[in-house]
Parts: structure tokens; C-alpha cells; sequence
């Protein structure tokens, strides 16, 4: 199991379904994050106290992460196998995207796999194969004016963006969009497997500042990752698992997270993930 599977424990009397998240997990279990309590849909911000038990320090994320162990999963999920099984119920517009990118992964997620869609609800997906060729056949169709934005999202964002800012950004994007008038959100997967913690990462301090994008080619992979210059750091990555700073263009933000040090190879990392933002100040492309 891998970024974006849902799995189902029981804590408290109550029903949890999780999203596991990443590629690197440890043996006991999977790094995951709650989406729905008893049916409800969750922030993780807000419910600490009620899945506390379950934080974990991990050196391969560098700080406290909630973990799901193994014995303690009552169900598992599998995107692809229920993509396949949706098929003939899924809008038909969606599954012409899919067959139109030619992935070799496509995987169902988010609310459509467990019957909780509404009208307008975005089909999520989780895709793989030659992801390169994968974004730019979106690119392309955008071009021809087959994918457009035709859904206001800007609820999602609005704790970190102003609406001036998820306009900019809404007009550009093709992960999150809509094709043919069917609103849907695609995560490119970097990996469809999972392997045992193996990177070391430590966390430095919180920062706040602005930094240069100057090279943005991951960004339209989970994660996305951006080189850029800062002032105060010097050279840096930003690294960000949120579909909201997926697809940023170069240019010159300021940034709020977190600086961690990849160990093995001495890399800085600014994560704005958790309680974190990105600000464009002026863009170039």
C-alpha cells in the first residue's frame, strides 16, 4: 500500500478511514492522516486529542506522524481495484480522460470511493506511467480548451490564499480543473510501491521569508518539489505534498514552513505543508 490507499481501524468506538500518505513507511505500519470519523470528515489540525495514541516519531519524516499499524487495520482500499469496479458509474467524461492519457495506474480516491460524492463533487484519481507525457497531454487538451475551470474551489484554500491568489493560480492549473465540464483532481504518484523508512531527515527550525523558484520541472508530481534561492538559506528545495502548491510557476514568493535537513545527502528542505503557506509576490511564466 502506497500514497493515496484508504484503510479503516476502529479507536474509541468510533469508525476511522485514513489516507495513507508517502512512499517510505516503517514496518510496523503506514503513515497516514484521518479523512473521515464515524463518517464525518476530518482536519487533522482539529482532532489531535481524539488520535494522539497513534503519533509516532519517524527519522524518514523527521518529526511526529500519526501511524497505523498493521494489526489494527479492519479494511483496505485498493484506488485501482475500485477504479475498475466504478467504471460504468463514474462520469463517462472522466473515464475518456483516463483512457486518453494512456497511464498504466489509475486509482480511484477521495469520496467517489467510498459513496459520499454529492453534485459537483471532484473525481479524485491517482495516476502513474510516463508521468512527463502524462502532464503534458493535460497541457495540451487545456490548449485545445477541452479542460477548463468551471467549479469555484476556492473554499479549500481559502485558511492559506487569498482569493486574488487562487485565481492566479486556478486560471493555470490542469491537476485540479475540470474536463468537459467534470470537475476532477489528479495526483501524478511518483512510485506505485511502498518501501521500509529509509531516508533521515531532521527538523532545524520554522521560517519565514521570501525565496526564488527558479527551477519548478516536479511540480506536477506528489510531491512536488521546487529548487529556489533564498536570502536567509541560500539554495533550497521546497517540498510540498498539498495539490494547492502543485503546478506554481517561477517566480518569487514568500514562504512560511518548515526548514528540515535531508541527512544522507545535506540538502535543505522547506516544507510549508503543515500550518505553512506560499505567497506569490510577482511570477514569470
Amino acid at each position: 500500500m502506497f500514497e493515496g490507499w484508504h484503510i479503516k481501524t476502529k479507536h474509541n468506538n468510533k469508525e476511522i478511514i485514513w489516507i495513507i500518505k508517502g512512499y517510505e513507511h516503517p514496518k510496523e505500519g503506514f503513515i497516514s492522516i484521518p479523512y473521515r470519523i464515524s463518517g464525518k470528515r476530518v482536519n487533522i489540525n482539529e482532532i489531535y486529542e481524539e488520535i494522539k495514541d497513534y503519533y509516532l516519531y519517524l527519522d524518514c519524516v523527521g518529526k511526529e506522524v500519526p501511524v497505523v499499524k498493521r494489526n489494527e487495520i479492519l479494511k483496505y482500499y485498493d484506488p485501482k481495484e475500485i477504479f475498475i469496479k466504478n467504471v460504468n458509474i463514474l462520469p463517462k467524461n472522466i473515464i475518456e480522460l483516463v483512457e486518453f492519457l494512456k497511464v498504466e495506474y489509475a486509482g480511484l480516491v477521495g469520496s467517489y470511493l467510498l459513496g459520499y460524492q454529492k453534485k459537483n463533487s471532484d473525481v479524485d484519481l491517482i495516476l502513474y506511467g510516463n508521468n512527463n507525457e502524462i502532464y503534458e497531454n493535460l497541457l495540451q487538451m487545456k490548449r485545445e480548451g477541452l479542460i477548463f475551470n468551471c467549479i469555484d474551489r476556492y473554499d479549500k484554500v481559502s485558511d492559506t490564499m487569498t482569493r486574488s491568489e487562487y485565481e492566479l493560480f486556478a486560471q493555470r492549473r490542469v491537476l485540479d480543473s475540470c474536463y468537459k465540464g467534470i470537475p476532477y483532481t489528479i495526483r501524478i504518484l511518483r512510485q506505485i510501491y511502498s518501501e521500509e523508512c529509509r531516508s533521515i531527515y531532521k527538523t532545524l527550525k520554522s521560517f519565514k521569508g521570501e525565496i526564488e523558484i527558479y527551477d519548478n520541472k516536479e511540480n506536477f508530481l506528489v510531491p512536488s518539489i521546487y529548487l529556489a534561492n533564498s536570502i536567509d538559506l541560500g539554495k533550497v528545495e521546497i517540498m510540498t505534498w498539498h495539490t494547492r502548491y502543485m503546478e506554481l510557476p517561477l517566480g518569487r514568493y514568500y514562504i512560511e514552513g518548515v526548514v528540515q535537513l535531508n541527512v544522507k545527502d545535506n540538502r535543505l528542505i522547506v516544507v510549508p505543508d503543515q500550518g505553512g503557506r506560499i505567497d506569490p509576490i510577482e511570477i514569470w511564466s
